[in-house]
Parts: C-alpha cells; sequence; structure tokens
C-alpha cells in the first residue's frame, strides 16, 4: 500500500501534464481570428464552426485546422493565421454548389448522372471535383475541376470497359 501511495501523485502529475499537452492545440471557437472565420464563411457560405485546432508551422507560422458543419455536410479546412486557404475537404451534392458551377456541370456531363462532387483546395483556390458519367451512358466517364466562378480548370474523359 505504501509503494502505491508513494507513486500516486507521480501518476496525477503525468496525466495531467498528457492531458494539458494533447488539449493546448484546441482552442474556443470564440478565440478565432476574424479573418479566419471570414475566410471560412467566403469558402464554405452558411458554415458553422464546430471545432478549431491551433498549430505551429515552419513556413505560415499558425495554422488553423477547422471542422465545419453546413447543411447536412461536414468539412474540415485549413487556414493560415491570414485567412489563406491551405487546404479544405468536404463532399457536396449539386444543389449545394453555387449557380455557375451547376450551370457548367450540366452543360459538361449533358445531364448524366453525377457520382461525386467534392469541395477541394488548388493552389490557395477553392475548386469542386466532380466525377460523373457522359450524357444517359454509363461506359463514358468525365472527371471536372471546376472554379467557383464556372471557369473549367481540368477535364478528364475515360472510357469504360467494354464487356461483350
Amino acid at each position: 500500500m505504501r509503494v502505491m501511495a508513494k507513486y500516486t501523485p507521480l501518476a496525477v502529475l503525468l496525466l495531467c501534464a498528457w492531458s494539458t499537452a494533447h488539449a493546448s492545440d484546441k482552442i474556443p471557437i470564440a478565440a478565432v481570428p476574424s479573418r479566419v472565420r471570414a475566410a471560412v464563411q467566403y469558402c464554405a457560405p452558411g458554415a458553422q464552426l464546430i471545432e478549431a485546432k491551433l498549430s505551429e508551422d515552419r513556413l505560415y507560422r499558425k495554422v488553423y485546422s477547422c471542422t465545419y458543419f453546413r447543411n447536412v455536410h461536414l468539412g474540415y479546412i485549413k487556414l493560415s493565421d491570414r485567412g489563406q486557404l491551405l487546404d479544405i475537404d468536404e463532399s457536396l451534392v449539386i444543389e449545394d454548389v453555387p449557380p455557375a458551377v451547376q450551370k457548367t456541370i450540366h452543360r459538361e456531363t449533358k445531364q448524366g448522372l453525377i457520382k461525386r462532387i467534392k469541395l477541394d483546395a488548388l493552389y490557395g483556390h477553392e475548386v469542386y471535383r466532380v466525377r460523373s458519367y457522359y450524357g444517359n451512358s454509363t461506359k463514358i466517364e468525365i472527371s471536372l475541376t471546376i472554379t467557383r466562378s464556372g471557369r473549367i480548370v481540368d477535364r478528364k474523359v475515360t472510357q469504360g470497359l467494354l464487356i461483350f
């Protein structure tokens, strides 16, 4: 019993130090700078911040990694302390993208079945990555990278396997 009593304060101290080290990167939502909050609203309009973590980076100094909730989608965004977009990840449906992007998707896919729409970052700007079937065919698949304004950055068309 004396051995347990001897090491109990040390165990409590180690537990407190461990929990402090792992909890120090999480910050309250109210402590997120206004530039970062504005950048989140610009990249993901209508988003509510759920969690924010602060980490140090050699290039950008302070980096905010935020989890947000928009409509029924959970998203992740990584921003510098000045609000520069470093990374963003969110899966979307066609109704959630801007009208210019919707128009481009419908025009380029010829009203084909949409497999996936993902919000992503490319060179510090948000882009929409779309995978869809072309027209009524399930043999031809088209992959698009579209900017917020509806401009196509990348287009790839692949032929599916032809089964005889």
